[in-house]
């Protein structure tokens, strides 16, 4: 961290990919607008890998956004707490963004409203929504998009040895663009509101720590399964605390479909419905 130049070796600099923002000088040179418009495909859905309760190509956010004539749309939950490690989409000097969480004061992320809700709350979960038009001109700003300073470990070479180290703690700064900074340059931006506990559950720590980590998405998606049989009039038994129950989206995207099957039956704890069939042999 003193301001020099890491070396990958004697006489080679290290570099390192320019984060996911790169993807849109990716999307110009490597054909894929083209392939796009050869398709007739008018919209893409974007969403972040860590979160098993992403709704993939959600019907009711890719409509939302079309019927707006939207460039670029967004999904957020509303945060718990100014220490959690989220962007929030905001406006800055007119334009629509995301202040990352390493990037944001904390005076500002911790302002309330006079109801007492944060005021900077619109948690982003990287979950957006662009259409094609808009990734057709993304090369008119590829070259304007924020870089951001991420601190990491990055491997370096001992000059004295020749030896590559790999470092146990922060040795260097890489300079990223984000898939989100390509939002100032909507023409019209949208934004939608989703429940945190049916859309939003990041993998994000080890096992073990409690939060944002396997168990918790495990929890979390099967806490939501056993809302779709519930909702639908049926029940699962077993252990409150420890209930192990998974639908598999061949059976229900997001819960629809499922009365005429579930009411009134019965689920026994552990169970893993694979098939719409296995409704009715599964049950009581």
């Amino acid at each position: 961290m003193d301001g020099k130049i890491i070396l990958e070796a004697k006489g080679k600099v290290a570099v390192a990919p320019d984060g996911n923002g790169g993807i849109y000088r990716a999307l110009q040179t490597k054909g894929v607008i083209d392939d796009l418009n050869r398709r007739g495909i008018l919209y893409s859905h974007c969403y972040c890998v860590d979160n098993c309760l992403a709704r993939v190509a959600d019907p009711v956010f890719i409509g939302y956004c079309a019927s707006k004539a939207t460039d670029c749309g967004v999904k957020v939950v509303a945060k718990t707490e100014p220490s959690e490690p989220v962007g929030v989409v905001c406006r800055r000097n007119g334009k629509y963004g995301v202040v990352e969480y390493s990037e944001i004061s904390q005076a500002l992320s911790e302002r309330r409203d006079d109801d007492g809700q944060l005021t900077f709350r619109a948690a982003n979960i990287v979950n957006h929504f662009f259409s094609t038009h808009f990734l057709e001109r993304a090369s008119e700003f590829t070259d304007d998009l924020e870089f951001h300073v991420a601190r990491k470990k990055i491997k370096y070479v001992d000059l004295a040895t020749g030896e590559q180290i790999s470092p146990s703690t922060n040795s260097g700064i890489k300079l990223e663009c984000f898939v989100f900074d390509v939002f100032p340059f909507a023409n019209q931006f949208s934004v939608l509101e989703v429940d945190r506990r049916e859309e939003f559950s990041p993998l994000k720590n080890a096992p073990g720590t409690g939060v944002d980590c396997p168990e918790t998405s495990r929890r979390d998606i099967m806490a939501q399964h056993v809302r779709f049989i519930q909702q639908a009039g049926g029940h699962v038994k077993g252990d409150a605390e420890d209930l192990v129950f998974e639908l598999s989206p061949w059976v229900s995207y997001s819960g629809e479909g499922l009365s005429d099957l579930v009411k009134d039956k019965v689920f026994v704890s552990p169970c893993y419905i694979e098939k719409r069939q296995h409704l009715t042999q599964y049950s009581q």
